[in-house]
Formats: structure tokens, sequence, C-alpha cells
């Protein structure tokens, strides 16, 4: 039964920061969990945080930024489809070069132009990688390891 219970509180916790918390009785915490989590994303997003795609140059790095990013979950993919027009996490071919030809390449240039887009990015990375230690906080308390 824990196993079912550990597996509904994580993708509960994927869907929406705090939810598995919630699942699992914990509100106070569940609230605060949303809160900072949510901030945090917004912030990434009122600085133009740069959502990450992968990009065949850089591999491995690319892969873990974007991994961070879906780390918040659908709300990630709900604005990564509003600053793209679509839902992309890879950089199109023709964008390899300096000169960027696709409305992704085009508004990741725009973004990186702005002396706000670093902040935003590290806001984005770290509300993914936060949300990603509270959905295995979320598993510990599930499980019975934490209480």
């Amino acid at each position: 039964m824990n196993g079912a219970r550990a597996t509904i509180a994580c993708v509960l916790a994927w869907l929406a920061p705090g939810a598995g918390h919630l699942y699992l009785g914990r509100r106070l915490r569940a609230a605060v969990f949303f809160v900072v989590v949510m901030t945090t994303f917004s912030l990434g997003l009122a600085f133009e945080g740069k959502p990450s795609v992968i990009d065949r140059r850089q591999p491995l790095l690319s892969y873990l930024q974007v991994f961070a990013n879906v780390g918040t979950g659908p709300m990630e993919a709900v604005a990564r489809e509003k600053i793209f027009g679509q839902l992309a996490y890879r950089l199109p071919p023709e964008d390899a070069g300096p000169d960027p030809h696709s409305t992704i390449g085009l508004e990741l240039r725009r973004r990186t132009q702005s002396e706000k887009t670093p902040y935003g990015t590290a806001y984005l990375w770290t509300a993914g990688l936060m949300n990603i230690l509270l959905i295995l906080d979320a598993f510990d308390i599930a499980i019975g390891r934490k209480q």
C-alpha cells in the first residue's frame, strides 16, 4: 500500500507544487512549498527567464537544464507554449548556427539580449530543482522514511 501512496504523492507533487504534501496530510508544508515554488517560477517568467532547449552542441548540459525546467510540472509546459508559440524542447537544426531562423531561435536570441534573462533563467531552474526535491520529500514521507 505504501508504494501506491508514494506514487500518488509523487505524481501530485509534480502536477502542482505542494499537492503531494497536501495528499499526505501536511497542509502547512503544502501551502509553504506551493508559495515558494510558484513565486520562484513567477519571478523567472517576470525576469524573462529562458526555458532551456536541448542543443546538439551541448548535449549533457542542455539535457540537465531541460530536466530542471520540467521539474516544475505542467505549468512549465504552459509557459513554454506561451513563450515559443509551441511546445518545444529541442533546438531546431536550422538554429544550430549563429543566425537563428525559427521562432524558437529568435525568441531565445531576444531573451539572451535582455539584462534580466540570466536571473530569470536561474529562477526557472531553481523552481524546477526545488520542486524535484519536494517530490523526493513527499516520497520519503509516503514510505515512512521521514516523519
